[in-house]
Order: structure tokens, then sequence, then C-alpha cells
């Protein structure tokens, strides 16, 4: 059940990020008030949408692990829906352990708050196509960055993904596009501080 204290917990991390370009400033503008509507804006069954937990995972060689999405057909980033979980960063901790098959994950120490809980990396809606058992609807993303411990441990699990592969920062440029870049981008940025 989604609590009042969820609902506060999500507004304070929308508030906090600051956004990089103007797109992610007007999805965070509509995630505010996307949140404020719903009694749950986790909830799959929201037709028209629903926020979802995304990790962006990098390993200490500069590389970023993609999966070749089954359903979609791209290299995107690990991530997904929400099952008991009502705080994006449970989301996304948990779908990176369920996808990639690594056991020893982090949330990156420059993206935590005074009390060294996650801040987000990256905010982005992005729309998903129709497919027989779905309507199409919208992702509200919600991406943090974690670090693994032991990226040689990767388990593909075919039932999520075609293809798990660490790539470097440059290949990941060529094989992604739109929020992805964006969110790369700023990896690249904390990678150089």
């Amino acid at each position: 059940m989604f609590t009042a204290e969820d609902r506060a917990a999500l507004r304070v991390a929308l508030e906090a990020h600051l956004p990089s370009d103007a797109r992610e400033a007007r999805d965070r503008e509509r995630m505010l008030g996307f949140a404020a509507e719903h009694v749950d804006p986790f909830d799959r069954r929201l037709e028209v949408g629903h926020f979802t937990g995304a990790a962006f995972v990098i390993d200490g060689r500069g590389r970023l692990l993609l999966t070749h999405h089954r359903k979609l057909g791209l290299w995107l980033q690990l991530g997904g829906h929400a099952e008991s979980e009502r705080r994006g960063e449970a989301v996304a901790l948990r779908e990176a352990h369920e996808e990639s098959g690594l056991a020893r994950l982090e949330f990156h120490p420059a993206l935590r708050d005074e009390r060294g809980a996650p801040r987000l990396l990256d905010l982005d809606i992005h729309a998903i196509p129709a497919r027989r058992d779905e309507p199409a609807h919208e992702h509200w993303d919600l991406r943090y960055l974690l670090l693994a411990e032991e990226p040689e441990k990767i388990v593909l699990d075919p039932a999520e993904s075609r293809a798990l592969a660490w790539v470097a920062y440059e290949e990941a440029e060529r094989r992604c596009d739109g929020g992805i870049l964006r969110a790369l981008a700023k990896i690249r940025a904390l990678a150089r501080a």
C-alpha cells in the first residue's frame, strides 16, 4: 500500500533532483503532478502510465551494463515495474539484481544525500508501445546509479533479456539514444569529478 510517508518521500526526492535540461525539467514537473494525483503512482494497472525504477549499473573500468530488452528490442539500462516496493530506489535495486544476476551492487556514493540515502541520477518519461496484453502507456522512470563490485558475475535471464553487455561509455553512446544519453553524460561527468 502506497502510504502518505511514501508519497512525501517521492515528492522530496523529485524536488531535490536538479534537472540537466528542459525536457528533464518538464518530466520532473509532470512527475510531481502525477504523484500527487494518483493514489498509487507505481500501480501498473494505471492505463496512462506508472512510475518505474531504473538502474544505470557501472563498474570501475568505465563501462555501463546494458540489456537488450526482450520485448522492446532496444539496448537499455536495467529496470522495470514495482512489485511490492513503493520507493524508486528499491525497485531499481531489485530489478538490477534480477536482470543482471549481480549480487554485489551498491548505490553510487556521489549520489547520496546527507543521511546517506540514494539520490536520483535522472528522470525520464517515455512511451511504451501497445502490445497484445496492454495498451500504449508511459513509464515514469526514476533512475539511479549503481556500482557493481563483481562485474564479471553477470548472468543472463532469457525471460528478461536477449543479451547483457558491459560496454565502454563511448559504445553505449552508439547503441542508445534520448534520455539514456543524457544520463550517460551525467555518469561521465561524475567520473571526471
